[in-house]
Order: C-alpha cells, then structure tokens, then sequence
C-alpha cells in the first residue's frame, strides 16, 4: 500500500484535516473547562427549529469544523468524531518521568456540552458518537438525546447502523514480520470507505498504525496490486471473522505498543467501531512457532548438513534451539534479526564464549533455513548483512 498514489494523497489529506482540527479543537470551550453552554455560541442560542446555516460562523471551532465536514465524504466527520473519542482516554506515557502531560478529555463532560447545546452540530456529533462510543450506556444516551431533538440528520448519519463491511484482505509479506489487515465498507447510503490496518507481529501482534481511505476497498486493492512491484508481497481475501479476531486482539493490546502517525492513533475508535461489524468466531493470529519435538530435528538436520559442519550439536545445540525458540525458524528477516539481537538472547544461560558465536551460527543457518523454505536469494542476503551491520557496529550485541 506504500506505493499507492492514492494512499499518499490521502494520507496527505487526512494530515491537513485533523491539523487544522487540532488547532481548532485546542481553542474549543471543553478544553478551557468552560462547558459550551457558558460560552456564547452567538447572540442568541438557537432553538431546535434554527436551521445552522442562520448560526454565525465563529460560534465555535469545532462546530464550524463539523459544518464544512457535512459538505465533504462522511470520512471527514467521522476522522473529526474519532479524534475527539480518542481525546478522552489517558496518555500511556503519562508515567514517565519529565514526560509533558497530554491534556485529554472527559468523556461525560464532553457528551454534556452537547447535550446542553442545542444546535444542529452538535445534534450532528451526537448521532455519531452515538454509534462509535465502545461504551453502550454512553451510546444510549447519544442516541436518546438525539431522537428527543428535531433537526434533521443527512441520510448516511441517520443510517450509520446499517454500516456493511462487506469485504476483507490481507496484505503480507513472505517473511511474515507484520501484516496489514484492510477492511472495505459502504455506508447505507452507499458512500464507500476503506480502513487500513497494521499489524506488527514482533510486539505481541499489536495493531500499530491504521489510516482510512475515501475510497471503495476495490479500487485500493486493486491499484495496490497494480503497482506492487515486491515478488515477496500478495494481496489475498481475508475471513472476516478471523479479520475480526486479528484486530480485536491487536487493539488489545497495551498502547504502550503502539506507535504513532499523522493518522494514529486518531483513528483508532473509527477501526474498533469497523471491527465491531464483523462476524464472530474467527481464528486469532497463530505465531508460527515449531514444537520442542519438530526444532529438535531441524537442528538436527542443521548441524548434519554443510551449512552447519563447522558447529556441533553438542555444543551449539541448546544456543541454536534458543534462538529458533520465538517466529517461525524457517523464515528470517532484518526486523526479526534487529530484535533478536535487541532483546533475544540477555537471559541465556549457555557459556559467553558460545553465545559470543551466535553471529557466526545463524550466518550459517539462515541460508540452511531459507534454501528449506524457499526464500529469495536476496532477501537472505539482506539478513546476512543486518547480521554483519550488527557484528561491525558492536552494539546491542549478545
């Protein structure tokens, strides 16, 4: 999807978007602790009846953001719905020390403001929250005020329940470090949206990073494939219900994980709202790891081969089965590699003049691995230099 034309230039737009957003939602009332109702929206608040278009144009930021949203793609409104869900929840990095404190949002107290406010944005930002809250009495009480009102609701607004995820892809490489899971909606009005997510599978499988196209899961899929130029990546449909069961355990997982973008994780409530539209009763990712039985005989068979009649079994057999002991052994990557060395080997207990050969060891089974598995000549070359890079540079070394 990186090389997309269509991912960039939407990406680019959402960036735009949600910067003036920002700006705008830094001077908006809630964030000053001034509910709306304290603040004068204009000389005299409106009632029910007012049509928005008789409201002055400064009333608010936030509320001059959700009217020129209205006139766009309901992804404009609904990027706007989730950065102010996502406002509401703690800093993960909020422990530690000298770190600034990020303001956030009380969820209750936002809800409040527009409640209290009777406009037709704010009737606007009710219904949708009103479906892409995770909470269910929030949800409710979105929804409650919104039917006591009597603006009327664009159809696609009014319709959000009826949201149909219709098709799901994967998007992988061969090395299986990560997977990007995209997801194809069309709302009841039959505006097309797609969400791309991240999954990286060296931190616990975590969704990572997510963004959201205005366009038909089709067309992304299909200009995708058109301009892939990688022989190791392929597109394939997905299980919706495994889909589900992928995501929702990436989202479970500590944000602490999770890295951050233009688009994440902003857009993290629109994804659990999608991923809620899937089926249940999918199969979670299964890490590609080999039982004590089956690594046993591949190295084995390692140190029995060419590639490994420098080493012993006796002697570099407990290193090599630590090593293979996380992902798939069959398959290695830079990033798998980086992380080995980063974090993989600080508690063995083996002799450090074996450990101390772990570079030379793997330089011999990757090959091994990769001839086993298929792998491309160049790909097991950008191993073996990741494995040299980390031998010259003398850091973070077993």
């Amino acid at each position: 999807m990186n090389e997309a034309r269509k991912r960039r230039k939407a990406k680019q737009a959402r960036r735009d978007a949600q910067r003036r957003t920002r700006v705008r939602q830094a001077e908006a009332p809630w964030f000053d602790e001034t509910p709306l109702t304290d603040v004068p929206m204009s000389d005299e608040t409106p009632s029910d009846e007012t049509p928005s278009d008789e409201t002055p144009s400064d009333e608010t930021p936030l509320l001059d953001e959700v009217r020129q949203a209205l006139d766009s793609h309901p992804l404009e409104l609904l990027g706007i719905v989730s950065m102010l869900i996502e406002a509401t929840k703690p800093d993960p990095f909020a422990y530690l020390p000298g770190r600034p404190q990020r303001e956030t949002v009380d969820l209750s107290r936002l809800a409040d403001s527009f409640v209290d406010a009777h406009t037709r944005e704010t009737t606007v930002l009710l219904a949708v929250l009103g479906e892409l809250l995770d909470d269910p009495d929030m949800r409710q009480r979105c929804r409650h005020e919104v039917s006591a009102r009597r603006h009327s609701l664009p159809p696609w607004i009014s319709g959000l329940a009826g949201i149909d995820v219709s098709r799901t892809v994967r998007r992988t490489h061969v090395l299986g470090d990560d997977d990007e899971i995209i997801l194809g909606a069309t709302l009841a009005t039959g505006e097309e949206l797609t969400c791309a997510a991240f999954i990286d599978h060296h931190t616990f499988s975590v969704v990572k990073d997510a963004f959201l196209i205005p366009d038909s899961i089709d067309t992304v899929v299909r200009t995708a494939q058109e301009r892939n130029t990688d022989p190791d990546i392929s597109l394939v449909d997905m299980d919706p219900a495994d889909a589900r069961a992928w995501l929702e355990h990436g989202l479970a997982q500590h944000p602490v994980f999770t890295g951050q973008s233009d688009t994440w994780p902003a857009c993290r409530p629109l994804l659990h709202w999608l991923t809620r539209r899937l089926p249940t009763g999918g199969t979670p990712y299964q890490s590609p790891e080999w039982d004590s039985d089956d690594l046993s005989e591949l190295c084995d068979e390692f140190f029995a081969s060419a590639h490994g009649d420098r080493f012993t079994r006796r002697k570099h057999g407990r290193l090599l089965e630590d090593l293979l002991s996380e992902g798939d052994p069959l398959r290695w990557s830079v990033p798998k590699i980086e992380h080995l060395f980063r974090h993989g080997l600080r508690d063995s207990d083996e002799p450090l003049a074996v450990v101390l050969e772990t570079p030379q060891l793997l330089k011999s089974f990757i090959p091994f691995a990769h001839a086993r598995s298929g792998i491309r000549d160049e790909l097991t070359a950008e191993a073996l230099a990741a494995i040299d890079a980390r031998a010259t540079s003398g850091t973070d070394s077993p």
